[in-house]
């Protein structure tokens, strides 16, 4: 049964031309830097959303990229994408710079009065004292919510909270209102939601956590727009389009799923601007936010030594990992193709041998149901639970069929196991002498878990500890 307490919060726009602050307000709302900021104009271009609080309110804030009617094909599809982020939002913030209107500002503030009921304006970069009279310069253009800022130093925000709170108030009663009337259609018909043997359908499990990485150019974007039936990430030809970090969400069967999609991750010689490094730095830091990394790999190129790097960080984290051969649509049509591409990268990149690998094109659909059911079983491996007296009924088998090697004329022991973690999968074996069990022997062992317990697509730890 809905309810509002279960209903998406209200969503907050900041919108702009370019270069006006509209990063560095999302941040400061947030308290944390979220959004990429730097002098360089143009540096946010897909919308970010992230919730949080605003003047009490629970929100979805989502920062622009900045509108403009100059510049090229992706300069336009920039600002496209801000104005339909305007469309849908209970409230904009419109930033402009307060030292310095422009042209460009004053046509963007017509272009948006038809938003005026829910339209705050925000004169931003007012840093000082001395500042604070430029706002009086824009009361003039007939805005009725006029807000003097500096986003930088946290200059009167709460003057600014004070002339949003109606807003979201007013929004919040509306969406109340929108609740109860679901909760009396459901209730209407509650009969029909059960099964036929009475039981109640369980709700929803929380959403399965996707990370999408590679390196630039690889169809990331393509491949989140087509799963989440949006063209919320950015899709241009150039490689690294996709600079921060876009959120989206979809359902796929029973399973609802929040996915990220990243920027592309080249090598440090590669990367010489800073917004890129910074760019690089937040896909890598969503390695730890996920639970299953999609790692796409172009199925023309094969796997690189960039793509076993990342592979690496996403082992070492304990996430489930899926090879996704990106733009499968372009390879030519030959048999056993798939099988001695697959043969291929396990023999260039062994410790990934148990990651599924699976063809995909974000661009034709090709592939993702195979995808998402990678995705699901890989998700429930790394939740799996392996209770310590049956793991150790089977550990006494694996020392009988395969005892631990001599080690200066003794064999070690292995006194038992049990498995200590989730995400990572960690087990802990008890030994009497750690030296005395070799590399080889804990893979040994590795290879036992997974295969006895059903645990042959995720990363496994097995840490030895002496007692």
């Amino acid at each position: 049964m809905a309810s509002a307490r279960d209903s998406a919060p209200p969503q907050v726009a900041i919108v702009g031309r370019p270069n006006v602050g509209k990063s560095t307000l999302f941040n400061r709302i947030l308290g944390r830097r979220r959004a990429i900021t730097d002098a360089m104009p143009g540096v946010t271009r897909d919308p970010v959303g992230q919730f949080t609080t605003l003047a009490g309110f629970p929100v979805r804030l989502v920062d622009t990229g900045g509108y403009t009617t100059d510049g090229d094909s992706l300069a336009r599809a920039i600002s496209e994408r801000a104005l339909k982020v305007i469309g849908s939002s209970a409230v904009v913030l419109l930033v402009v710079d307060g030292t310095d209107l422009t042209p460009m500002d004053q046509e963007f503030i017509e272009q948006l009065r038809p938003y005026s009921e829910r339209l705050v304006l925000v004169v931003n970069k007012l840093d000082t004292e001395a500042r604070d009279d430029l706002v009086w310069e824009f009361h003039a253009l007939g805005m009725d919510r006029v807000a003097g800022i500096s986003a930088a130093h946290g200059r009167n925000m709460t003057a600014l909270e004070q002339l949003v709170a109606p807003l979201l108030e007013r929004a919040d009663a509306a969406e109340v209102t929108d609740a109860q009337e679901r909760d009396s259609d459901e209730s209407a018909g509650e009969e029909t939601s059960s099964r036929e043997d009475g039981v109640t359908c369980p709700r929803a499990d929380e959403p399965v956590k996707i990370a999408v990485l590679g390196q630039p150019n690889t169809g990331k974007s393509t491949l989140v727009n087509r799963l989440t039936a949006s063209d919320n990430s950015l899709v241009a030809d150039a490689p690294g389009t996709t600079r921060d970090v876009i959120e989206g969400e979809f359902s796929w069967e029973t399973r609802r799923f929040l996915i990220l999609d990243t920027a592309g991750i080249r090598r440090k010689s590669k990367v010489s601007e800073n917004v890129e490094y910074y760019s690089v730095t937040r896909a890598i830091d969503t390695i730890k936010d996920a639970e299953v990394v999609v790692l796409l790999v172009d199925a023309r190129q094969g796997l690189t030594e960039q793509d076993k790097k990342i592979a690496a960080l996403v082992v070492e984290r304990g996430r489930g990992i899926i090879l996704a051969l990106s733009k499968w649509d372009l390879m030519p049509r030959v048999g056993n193709q798939f099988q001695a591409i697959r043969d291929r990268m396990d023999f260039l990149f062994p410790v990934l041998r148990f990651a599924p690998v699976v063809p995909v094109s974000g661009l034709t659909g090709d592939g993702l149901d195979r995808l998402m059911d990678s995705v699901v079983k890989v998700r429930n491996q790394l939740y799996h639970r392996v209770e310590t007296g049956k793991l150790n009924r089977h550990l006494q088998r694996w020392l009988a069929d395969n005892p631990p090697p001599l080690h200066i004329r003794h064999r070690s022991k292995i006194r038992y196991m049990t498995q200590v973690d989730r995400l990572p999968v960690t087990f802990v074996a008890f030994v009497n002498n750690r030296k005395g069990v070799p590399e080889s022997y804990v893979q040994y062992l590795r290879n036992r878990v997974r295969a006895d317990f059903g645990l042959d697509k995720i990363p496994i730890r097995i840490e030895l500890r002496e007692r």
